[in-house]
């Protein structure tokens, strides 16, 4: 790529580059590096900014220390307001949030954490974050700036590249492993050449947000403002068990996740997908003999295992149970799966 298709790749999201299954591919059989402008970025700082934030968010934060925790922010109502993952740096905490939700974050900080103990930034405007995804994104790391990927998922290490502080998280869910970086933009484009250089010599390359969604919606991770919003529970979105912490004390929204944990359920799960027939839009009704027991919220076509989605499934319909749907695409069968389709390795 030339210097101005990578400050191009920096500066907007493109959905392929020339051909998305090849794209594919690459993501799932060596490694492919995604510019992620999905993601914003937020920092948190001060004496007691890890027991404030523990004050808000489901997991547990106290005690991080080389690897940052997945969380939810809800509302008073127990409904969700995004998920981010927080990052333990040595200038605070770092808080990856998904751009869907960084409003709903500021909002709850503003209203929620006191300045005197805990100070925040939003940072999305200046950092930015990339990807290496697929399993080989270890060992092209390395190659391209003699840096060793943390070993364990959401493992965290700071190193100096080219002058600048990188931020190194370790992603082991997406497509099964993978490496991310978050660093200042202005560092971004000559990080960005070495890392495709040593992408290409694995025989990889750049992979579009196409590509990206289709081994998202392959791996059942949700993504906050298309599968899950402030019309669900915690325990509806499939992240309860890496995002919810049942040892900690209060936090916003927390009487609600206990009352369903400790006494009772949630009528609906998120599930993953296998359609037949022609692929249902976004927020199409699923049908169990005509009464409406779900709605799809993710549907793509994967190279390796057809019309696949994602989307909510009332808790009564057990794992390969065959539902309908009909919307204005047409009409289709839509068969309920037990787990994701690609194996995460966390």
């Amino acid at each position: 790529m030339t210097e101005s298709e990578i400050n191009s790749l920096l500066q907007e999201p493109r959905e392929h580059l020339g051909d998305w299954e090849s794209e594919y591919r690459a993501l799932v059989d060596t490694c492919a590096l995604g510019v992620r402008h999905d993601r914003g970025v937020v920092r948190v700082t001060g004496e007691r900014a890890a027991e404030m934030l523990n004050g808000l968010l489901t997991q547990q934060l106290k005690g991080l220390a080389g690897a940052g925790r997945h969380a939810l922010l809800l509302s008073a109502k127990g409904r969700v307001l995004t998920d981010l993952r927080v990052l333990p740096q040595s200038a605070g905490l770092l808080l990856d949030v998904p751009r869907a939700g960084l409003a709903n974050l500021l909002a709850s900080f503003k209203k929620y954490l006191p300045p005197l103990y805990a100070r925040y930034e939003d940072l999305s405007a200046e950092l930015i974050q990339l990807g290496l995804y697929g399993p080989r994104a270890a060992a092209v790391l390395s190659d391209a700036i003699g840096a060793e990927a943390p070993a364990e998922h959401l493992a965290v290490d700071e190193q100096q590249i080219d002058h600048a502080t990188v931020m190194l998280i370790r992603n082991r869910r997406l497509v099964g492993d993978g490496v991310e970086l978050v660093l200042d933009r202005t560092a971004a484009a000559a990080v960005t050449e070495k890392l495709l250089r040593a992408t290409r010599a694995e025989g990889g390359g750049v992979a579009g947000v196409r590509a990206l969604n289709v081994v998202r919606v392959e791996s059942g991770v949700p993504d906050y403002g298309v599968d899950m919003d402030e019309s669900n529970l915690a325990q509806e979105t499939g992240l309860e068990a890496e995002a919810i912490s049942y040892d900690k004390g209060c936090y916003l929204g927390q009487e609600v996740v206990a009352r369903v944990h400790f006494r009772g359920h949630v009528n609906r799960h998120l599930r993953s997908l296998s359609f037949r027939g022609t692929l249902p839009e976004h927020g199409v009704a699923l049908l169990d003999q005509d009464k409406e027991v779900g709605v799809v919220t993710s549907a793509v076509v994967s190279p390796e295992y057809g019309p696949i989605g994602l989307g909510y499934v009332r808790r009564e319909i057990s794992p390969s149970h065959s539902l309908s749907w009909s919307g204005p695409a047409g009409r289709g069968e839509a068969l309920v799966s037990g787990s994701p389709f690609r194996t995460s390795t966390v």
